[in-house]
């Protein structure tokens, strides 16, 4: 692990490991400026050492050299999840936003966190745009909850550094924990692996404490996302009407939201 430069008492830090199929520096780079734009923080990105930082036309604050792990796949890709407990040891600020790069900021919303959270803060409950239908998602049958690590706000404390080694701990042992939960699924999320820590930690009981109070926004499949203004987005969503296919859609305007759709993500960098 290298890491250059000077850190901030806040900051935000960046996973991106390059696969052959996605550019997920060039992801991590657009959501930088955005991150330095709203939120005024400085950014640290997590990347290996195949990748030319030069070669992109933004200077990180911070720079952290890392092995990924690559024995993850999801839909018969390389999936280079994995390894995100040790965000705890990566970063150089007091108090950090962990965020996916394939999120949209469009507001400073995100910073509300530094201010309600005790020391630890992800997403619980979410809702997909244009796809209000989907149900609140579960590990499993037996009803336990997933969360979200697509942002987490973290401080640096022994609370919140058993919380990342509990994750550690669940991704090392991670068929004993599906096991477990009854969770179904064969790749590796950290969404699951995190509430998985977090009910580990406290007893298996929940707290609503470590929650935003707000529902994390997504956009996933079968929906579109186009771009109309720097912070306004239109998302178009082919819903089925008497057999045939209407064209939906809603405009959201100065809101954050989550892509999952990663060819929807990089034709709105590429803009």
């Amino acid at each position: 692990m290298e890491t250059i430069r000077k850190a901030a008492m806040k900051g935000a830090l960046l996973f991106a490991f390059n696969t052959d199929t996605v550019d997920y520096v060039k992801m991590a780079v657009f959501t930088a400026k955005r991150i330095n734009r709203f939120l005024n923080l400085p950014v640290t990105i997590v990347t290996d050492s195949n990748t030319k930082l030069s070669t992109y036309d933004y200077s990180f604050d911070n720079v952290v050299i890392a092995d990924p792990d690559k024995t993850n796949e999801r839909n018969n890709q390389q999936w280079l999840n994995k390894g995100r407990f040790k965000a705890f040891d990566y970063t150089p600020y007091d108090e950090t936003l962990v965020l996916d790069v394939d999120y949209i900021i469009n507001s400073d919303r995100l910073l509300k966190t530094f201010d309600i959270y005790e020391d630890f803060m992800c997403h619980k409950n979410m809702h997909f745009l244009m796809q209000p239908n989907v149900s609140q998602e579960k590990l499993s049958h037996v009803g336990l909850d997933s969360v979200w690590a697509t942002t987490m706000t973290f401080r640096k404390n022994k609370h919140c550094e058993n919380i990342f080694n509990c994750m550690k701990m669940v991704q090392m042992n991670y068929v004993h924990y599906l096991n477990l939960y009854s969770v179904n699924i064969s790749y590796y999320r950290n969404d699951y692996a995190l509430a998985i820590a977090l009910r580990i930690l406290n007893g298996q009981l929940d707290y609503n404490r470590y929650y935003a109070p707000w529902h994390l926004l997504h956009t996933g499949p079968g929906t579109h996302v186009y771009k109309e203004k720097d912070t306004e987005y239109t998302i178009v969503y082919d819903n089925w009407v008497n057999n045939k296919i209407r064209k939906d859609y809603i405009t959201v305007k100065d809101t954050d939201f989550h892509m999952i759709v990663k060819d929807n993500f990089m034709e709105i960098v590429n803009e």
